[in-house]
């Protein structure tokens, strides 16, 4: 049960963190201040959720798992369009990120993939006759107030 909890509260700071970021991306921002900060908080993202989803897939037999499996998709999911937001140039900011653009485009492809494995597992283990019981991930965000 431990191991539950401090899997969602790591997964509540993650996406909190990541919607931070995000909306500091909108912002005009002083590139000086803030360049290097927000590099540092992808590269975190990138590694925290592939650890975090990585732990998660091996511990299946978690009574929470299929709760843990659709937060860590919503965050997948936040951490993607975070990156399009710099992949599409629609912060003002965007010039900054030149220099490191196909590594984000890297990040984002394998996220991406990483998503769809997490989308399967969370449709593989939903039982059919639970559906009434069972919160979708964006019931859950908005429940925990992920948006």
């Amino acid at each position: 049960m431990l191991q539950n909890i401090v899997f969602q509260d790591n997964l509540y700071q993650l996406a909190r963190s990541i919607d931070n970021v995000r909306e500091g991306l909108l912002l005009e921002l002083s590139q000086e201040y803030f360049y290097n900060k927000t590099v540092d908080d992808i590269l975190f993202f990138d590694s925290t959720i592939k650890q975090i989803y990585g732990q998660i897939q091996k511990n299946r037999q978690l009574s929470d798992y299929l709760s843990l499996m659709q937060s860590i998709h919503s965050c997948q999911d936040k951490f993607i369009k975070l990156l399009d937001l710099i992949l599409q140039r629609k912060t003002p900011m965007k010039d900054c990120f030149s220099d490191i653009i196909q590594k984000l485009q890297t990040i984002r492809a394998q996220h991406s993939e990483l998503m769809k494995e997490s989308r399967e597992s969370i449709i593989k283990t939903e039982k059919p006759g639970d559906s009434r019981d069972i919160v979708s991930s964006s019931e859950l965000s908005e429940l925990l107030n992920f948006q």
